[in-house]
């Protein structure tokens, strides 16, 4: 009896998947091709483009004798599963990275403002809290609506990458050590401003000797004058220093963190703008998120797939010869040049939302979990995080005098001139080295990928 429901399910998820108009996949790039567990657990990836001239190739070659055919270039790329461990170390690194860069820029800046007390203050003394208390990075699996086709718009949970490039703190004290942004900034003793005085009797104000331009303290004297057009210009120089030397040395930061290691293999793509990316395993076999996600899918989708999704899953348990895994990605086969990629599209889709796992469970359900790096270029306000802009502005520290008579000695009081210019934030127009984890069913497009990789691990996985 049993048998007999499956089978009218699976009957009824065929007539429906047959019925409904595929998506147009015929623009697949790179897709994910398959898992193996030996001789290292490895994932292999197919670039369309290089498997069509590497079809015109070997037809060619076929008509040409001895030395006249030539070599074909490859069009599949391994790499060996990293450890998710092993990759949060890696997001982490990233993070540290971001961070110093934030951080060093933010002080670079208001160093040079505050030129000479803070090259005094903070050129002299070391008031770093460390960059070791950068926190690890969390593995957030990211799926959005760029990944799959416009059909399942609105039905697929989104979830935004969680790499948090921020710092994990803000406050008053530097978390770099001062070299990171006092090399290189020699003390400059030009006149900022001019102090105001205000003059009391008995705590009544008499008068003020003061300008027009209030700080942000209102018990203090305005200043006679300040040079707010010189203060701009300073903050405009620490912005250039930002983007030349900082940035480079951001850029460093980042290829030491995504380096391959015997811990850490990961896949350089060709484009400039492709992702990093690295095949991520678990230690051990999870099949607990299996329900869960088949349930999601099935309530998400609707229909049919209300009672399909949850058996059509379960067919990884039984082996790699049941439906589920009928049309693998032959290494010279021509399934690219099918309408639709393998499986139950839409359930194969959905599996965009499978976590991390050991790669005996890829194998078997017939997908895989990467780790990816790449860079994001547009306009940024340093902080981003609107709870840190507060404390992230850029002030003069100027002062002014209180003379409380009879005395006649003055009192300072300070008087923190605000550079609104800068009050939504400092600017940032390089690149930012994000990285989130995804996952891809077989024979479906690895995202954010455009060209081949620039080298494989053949030699490892062979």
């Amino acid at each position: 009896m049993k048998k007999a429901v499956l089978v009218g399910l699976f009957l009824s998820l065929g007539a429906v998947a047959h019925a409904e108009e595929a998506p147009d996949y015929s623009q697949r790039n790179n897709v994910y091709s398959v898992t193996q567990t030996t001789p290292v657990p490895h994932a292999w990836f197919i670039n369309v483009e290089a498997l069509r001239a590497y079809q015109k190739c070997a037809a060619q070659n076929t008509s040409q004798q001895g030395n006249e055919r030539r070599s074909c270039q490859n069009y599949e790329f391994t790499a060996p599963y990293s450890l998710d461990t092993e990759t949060v170390k890696v997001g982490t690194r990233l993070r540290a990275a971001w961070q110093r860069l934030e951080d060093r820029y933010y002080w670079r800046a208001m160093t040079r403002l505050n030129n000479p007390a803070m090259v005094l203050t903070h050129c002299s003394l070391d008031w770093s809290t460390g960059q070791d208390k950068t926190r690890p990075a969390e593995v957030v699996l990211n799926v959005d609506d760029s990944m799959y086709p416009q059909q399942l718009a609105g039905k697929v949970p989104q979830q935004a990458p969680g790499d948090r490039l921020r710092l994990d703190t803000y406050g008053l004290i530097p978390q770099v050590p001062n070299k990171d942004y006092c090399a290189g900034l020699d003390m400059d003793l030009t006149i900022m401003y001019l102090p105001g005085t205000c003059f009391y009797l008995f705590g009544a104000k008499l008068f003020c000797i003061e300008g027009t331009e209030a700080s942000l303290n209102p018990l203090a004297p305005k200043p006679i004058g300040f040079r707010h057009d010189l203060a701009v210009q300073r903050v405009n120089k620490a912005v250039k220093e930002a983007h030349s030397d900082y940035l480079k040395e951001y850029g460093e930061d980042v290829l030491k963190a995504l380096a391959p290691s015997p811990k850490f293999f990961p896949l350089m793509w060709s484009g400039l703008t492709d992702a990093v990316v690295a095949p991520t395993m678990s230690l051990k076999p999870d099949l607990t998120f299996l329900k869960d996600k088949a349930q999601e899918a099935g309530s998400r989708l609707g229909g049919v797939f209300r009672g399909t999704a949850y058996p059509y899953y379960l067919q990884g348990l039984t082996g790699p010869t049941l439906p589920l895994r009928a049309h693998l990605l032959p290494k010279t086969g021509d399934v690219l040049g099918l309408p639709n990629p393998p499986g139950v599209w839409k359930l194969e889709e959905f599996k965009r939302r499978f976590p991390v796992n050991n790669p005996l469970a890829y194998e078997r359900f017939g997908y895989t979990n990467l780790f990816q790096a790449w860079n994001e270029v547009r306009p940024r306000l340093l902080p981003e995080e609107p709870s840190a802009k507060p404390l992230r502005q850029m002030i003069y520290m100027a002062s002014g005098a209180n003379v409380y008579l009879p005395s006649p000695t003055p009192v300072p009081v300070p008087a923190p001139m605000l550079l609104r210019e800068f009050a939504a934030g400092l600017p940032y127009t390089g690149a930012q080295t994000r990285f989130t984890w995804v996952s891809v069913g077989e024979g479906y497009e690895v995202p954010r990928v455009q060209g081949v990789p620039a080298a494989s691990y053949g030699e490892v996985t062979k």
